[in-house]
């Protein structure tokens, strides 16, 4: 939705609400019969196209970019493309370990394992630790690398708190002043509906 709003595409496609229960954690949760012929991967965001689905954030940012931003949020070949990759895997670590850590934490109290919610953590301030190293090379273009990681950010922030920031102090003053752009004000995360 950021990468959508950046390019100011936002009239060019419908959005659909989705509604999940906090047993998605731990139980097979059956989404919408719509939703699952579209994707059976079951993830969200997923983008719908007459041609395609994409259920993945990365993907679809990518395809954005192609279509719709002539490649001005991530390089389309060459040295600079694989230099941002890297970067945006390390931020997208951050998010799945941001899930996995979520996932685990919607168990009982005696089914969560907290040595696997202390390994999420500790993946995450690694990778923020490797993002801290990098906040300085992020250019004046808001581009996907940044997106990504003020996503990752912006996350923690809400849902964990500020122990990122510790280890990450640079990144920390760059996410504060990237969060005031409208793309992220408008995306700021929230729970879920509830099924």
């Amino acid at each position: 939705m950021v990468t959508i709003l950046e390019l100011g595409i936002r009239d060019r496609f419908e959005f659909v609400q989705t509604k999940w229960p906090h047993a998605w954690g731990t139980q097979t949760v059956v989404p919408h019969p719509e939703f699952m012929g579209e994707t059976p991967v079951a993830r969200i965001p997923a983008l719908v196209t007459a041609d395609f689905t994409l259920a993945d954030s990365h993907s679809i940012c990518d395809f954005l970019n192609g279509e719709y931003g002539n490649f001005r949020l991530l390089a389309r070949d060459g040295v600079a493309r694989w230099r941002a990759l890297a970067t945006i895997s390390i931020a997208n670590a951050i998010i799945e370990a941001q899930i996995s850590r979520r996932a685990e934490l919607l168990r009982s109290e005696g089914e969560r394992s907290n040595d696997f919610i202390g390994k999420m953590r500790d993946r995450q301030l690694r990778c923020y630790e490797a993002l801290e190293k990098q906040a300085s090379d992020f250019g004046a273009e808001f581009d996907l690398v940044q997106i990504t990681t003020a996503v990752a950010c912006g996350y923690d922030d809400w849902r964990y708190g500020s122990d990122w920031r510790g280890v990450a102090p640079k990144l920390a003053a760059w996410f504060d002043a990237v969060s005031q752009r409208p793309s992220l004000r408008t995306t700021e995360p929230a729970e879920t509906p509830q099924a």
